[in-house]
């Protein structure tokens, strides 16, 4: 098995990045746009289940169908059985909601300030629930659902009006769903492949290019080097969504979820790596040459994750390491340890299921719903501003900009990072889509419409749009939601094509409202900076990842074994999150815009080997817990041990070292880190008493060491913030 260098160089080198967010901002969006393998794809089934609930909705003219297509464009899509779950779970949630409102309208439609009371404590249920339901697709429905049919019952009126009312926007939402679902079902029995492989692949495959041009001394491919710098900036987002959808199985989901990453770091270097070398010196291009071999050795093994793998794949090893190409020694540090991950002899007993089943599957709520304050704070954050939206139009008397309630709640659906990204996306997807494209249409392309066939077609083009942004990574996917919204509540809100300006104007004002309002509680009288968040997610992981490795087990006890999982499941979130603060990083604005995108790509470096190392202690774990005590030999759980407390210490000197740095009270601390060094003091003598197992568990764990040990090198060789 590949092992990483177990020397690191003293200053890892830092990807250069645009220092004035004007000059990144339009390279960005040119990549996130650019297709990539399967986005036509995903984007052509978005589309059509948009326009035939268009269709569905026009012709049998159902009242509130702009909900039904925002719902039939979210609908999850990467598998036949995901979607499934998802519309009939959403089906359920729609019934559930068409009860619960109009029972609340109607007790507590006597007094005005009841009927308050109730419409606050209902929209204090819905944040509550999109942060503390297991299913978020469950909890987003239902939110989304009730804040329409809210506005429904925002005065005491007839209520078989309301009712009917009621009854066809829990029918429009279904139908949403179930025509996606449709178009699912067709999709899956024409073309079925995993996306996240095709994705890894396509981009090991532009590496290996990039690698072979270099090696034969060639120039550089010009459509290689952009489409390396493309997928840079995009990143690995949509394939993380990929595996957050579709891996059932928590053992497949750590193993994609850790290849993915490193992929990831292979590309940022590999993009980086033509800008400070147009060619290499004739030592480098042997080494270029080499990993060029083994990336296709990789590349013909992805089809087959779980099989062992080639011995070329498996026995190569980075080369010496010339200081003229530092990115060449990062590119292959990361490309070394991806064998590490595919290799069979990372594969898991069985029994380890019961460590990463998820426990949450038969919950309906997180299991710190109701103790954690932040889901408080969030839920009454979100109702504060909702019920300022609420008492504005009321007390305005201006019933149009209830859109501004349903807005509050599909803003609240993202976990897209900070402040300004949220504000970015949020503010350019109601412009464009309520303004360009939802008033545009009124005065341009609507009066000329006489035919449903024609409508089909306008909602086709802006669905289009819509759902090709949607698409991108995370740092600008809820762009294209935000859009589709606009749009969809001023031509589709009602059964009938709508010309009016005024209502145009006051739906789009009512979305503005919302996002404002949203903005000012959220990001004013909360503010979270991304590059700070993004840290403390890093070192707060760091710490569990040290806990995790200290943790002892005695004969499988039950209690640790809970403990273990709920560890675990924790740290893997928490990979999540700071992979959403990274995202928001790059839009943040001032002079120390350069120092924070130095951090954010360090942070990205040091995440990808915490993820392998995730991955790679699970057998030294398994094995720890479930191997038979006679079967193990005394060595080996004398050497195992020594190494956990060591390497449980060198987690938390790093997350020390980052913690004081973010909190500005020092430079980088020495981490006293040398874990192989230890391993070959510790094995001395002993390697001849291990079994057949342990040896191959043995070097797993210098594997393991190495990459710790390059870890800690780095964060002790410079400034987390430095830029040079």
């Amino acid at each position: 098995m590949a092992t990483a260098p177990q020397s690191a160089p003293q200053s890892a080198p830092t990807i250069p990045h645009a220092s004035r967010f004007t000059a990144w901002l339009p390279k960005f969006l040119r990549d996130e746009l650019a297709p990539y393998p399967g986005r036509a794809a995903i984007v052509t089934r978005m589309v059509i289940a948009c326009v035939l609930t268009v269709i569905f909705i026009a012709v049998f003219r159902i009242p509130g169908g702009a909900i039904a297509v925002v719902l039939a464009m979210i609908l999850s899509r990467e598998d036949i059985l995901a979607s499934a779950r998802s519309a009939f779970g959403r089906i359920g949630v729609f019934a559930i909601a068409g009860i619960f409102v109009p029972i609340g309208g109607r007790l507590f439609a006597g007094l005005p300030l009841t009927h308050f009371l109730w419409e606050a404590a209902s929209i204090f249920l819905c944040f509550f629930l999109l942060r503390t339901l297991v299913n978020f697709a469950v909890a987003s429905s239902f939110s989304l659902v009730v804040t329409n049919i809210l506005a429904i019952w925002y005065l005491p009126g007839p209520a078989s009006r309301n009712v009917e009312l009621t009854l066809w926007q829990v029918l429009a939402a279904s139908v949403g769903s179930l025509v996606a679902l449709a178009v699912e079902a067709v999709f899956h029995a024409i073309s079925r492949r995993d996306e996240v492989l095709t994705g890894v692949s396509v981009r090991l495959q532009l590496v290996e290019q990039l690698m072979w041009a270099y090696a034969a001394g060639d120039p550089l491919p010009p459509t290689v080097v952009r489409e390396l710098s493309r997928y840079a900036v995009v990143g690995v987002g949509v394939l993380r969504r990929h595996i957050a959808r579709t891996a059932s199985e928590p053992i497949h989901r750590m193993r994609m979820s850790t290849l993915v990453s490193l992929t990831g770091r292979v590309i940022d270097f590999a993009a980086a790596l033509p800008g400070t070398a147009s060619s290499l010196a004739p030592a480098d291009r042997e080494r270029a040459g080499e990993l060029a071999r083994h990336l296709a050795e990789i590349s013909s093994c992805l089809p087959f994750p779980n099989r062992p793998q080639s011995p070329q794949a498996a026995e190569w090893e980075p080369g010496s390491g010339s200081g003229s190409t530092p990115l060449l020694n990062e590119l292959e540090a990361m490309a070394a340890l991806i064998p590490s991950v595919l290799a069979s002899d990372t594969s898991l007993d069985p029994r380890l299921e019961i460590l990463d089943a998820s426990s949450e599957s038969s919950r309906l709520f997180l299991r710190d719903a109701f103790r954690n304050p932040e889901h408080l704070r969030y839920a009454l954050s979100g109702t504060l501003a909702a019920m300022v939206c609420y008492i504005l139009y009321m007390g305005l008397s201006w019933p149009a900009l209830g859109t501004s309630v349903t807005t509050c709640v599909l803003t609240g659906l993202s976990n897209i990072g900070a402040s300004r990204q949220k504000q970015v996306l949020r503010i350019a997807g109601a412009v464009l889509g309520g303004f360009v494209f939802g008033m545009g249409a009124q005065i341009f392309v609507l009066p000329a419409i006489d035919t449903i066939g024609g409508f089909a077609l306008l909602c086709a083009a802006v669905s289009f749009v819509a759902s090709w942004i949607s698409t991108s990574s995370s740092r600008l996917s809820y762009a294209g939601l935000q859009l589709a919204l606009a749009f969809y509540l001023i031509v589709l809100s009602e059964p009938t094509i709508q010309l009016s300006l005024t209502v145009a104007r006051d739906r789009v004002l009512g979305v503005l409202l919302g996002i404002f309002m949203m903005w000012l509680v959220f990001e004013r009288l909360y503010t979270r900076p991304a590059v700070s968040e993004m840290v403390s997610f890093f070192v707060r992981n760091t710490r569990l990842i040290a806990d995790l490795v200290e943790t002892t087990i005695i004969d499988a006890d039950a209690a640790a074994i809970v403990l273990i999982r709920r560890q675990r499941e924790q740290i893997y979130s928490n990979f999540g999150e700071v992979n959403a603060q990274m995202d928001a990083v790059p839009f943040e604005t001032g002079a120390l815009r350069v120092a924070h995108m130095a951090g954010r790509d360090r942070i990205r470096r040091w995440q990808a080997a915490e993820r392998t190392f995730y991955l790679l202690q699970a057998p030294l774990l398994q094995f720890r817990i479930f191997a038979d005590s006679s079967l193990r030999s005394h060595a080996f759980y004398n050497i195992e041990g020594s190494f956990r407390i060591a390497c449980g210490q060198a987690f938390r000197q790093i997350a020390a070292s980052l913690d004081a740095q973010l909190k500005g009270t020092s430079a980088p601390a020495p981490i006293e880190c040398s874990l192989t060094s230890l391993l070959d003091s510790l094995e001395a003598g002993h390697a001849s008493e291990f079994t057949e197992r342990e040896r191959a568990l043995m070097k797993m764990t210098r594997t393991i060491g190495g990459i710790v040990d390059r870890m800690a090198h780095e964060v002790a060789a410079e400034p987390l913030f430095a830029v040079e």
